[in-house]
């Protein structure tokens, strides 16, 4: 064989190596453990939070609400559990559920139906009722998870 084939072969084959061993460093060492956004199999949405896994989870009655847009009149159907820190955490929004209830609702009421459209529609939703939460719950809701979602 051509000796410089054989050179651009052993060259393509160590920067190769060099790619592989540099990727799985990054995933070892440097890749993010907690607080990625991303969605579930299920469709669920799981939104970023603290690494730190849940303790109890507290599932709120099915929402039906209007949505803020302008054209015409919109519905949304939605269902969500929280996640929460700790045990006593669960007790304390089931005492405080017509507050998380109205803030839920406020929320959501803000947003219109091509704010929740897309890949990111749940994410963004989800997202929008934790960032209501932590004001009535603060330091109890780790992630927010959209379990139902119909807008019409």
């Amino acid at each position: 064989m051509n000796r410089g084939l054989i050179t651009a072969l052993v060259a393509a084959v160590v920067i190769l190596a060099a790619g592989v061993a540099g990727l799985a460093a990054y995933v070892i060492f440097l890749m993010p453990q907690g607080g990625v956004t991303s969605a579930r199999a299920d469709g669920t949405a799981v939104i970023a939070g603290d690494p730190v896994l849940e303790a109890a989870y507290y599932e709120l009655e099915e929402f039906v609400t209007n949505l803020a847009d302008k054209d015409r009149l919109r519905y949304i159907k939605f269902s969500v559990a929280l996640g929460l820190r700790t045990a006593e955490s669960e007790q304390i929004a089931e005492g405080a559920a017509p507050q998380v209830r109205d803030v839920v609702l406020s929320q959501v009421r803000e947003l219109t139906s091509s704010d929740l459209s897309g890949a990111d529609g749940k994410e963004r939703l989800a997202q929008t009722i934790k960032t209501g939460l932590d004001a009535v719950l603060p330091g109890h809701v780790t992630r927010v998870y959209v379990t139902d979602m119909v807008i019409q």
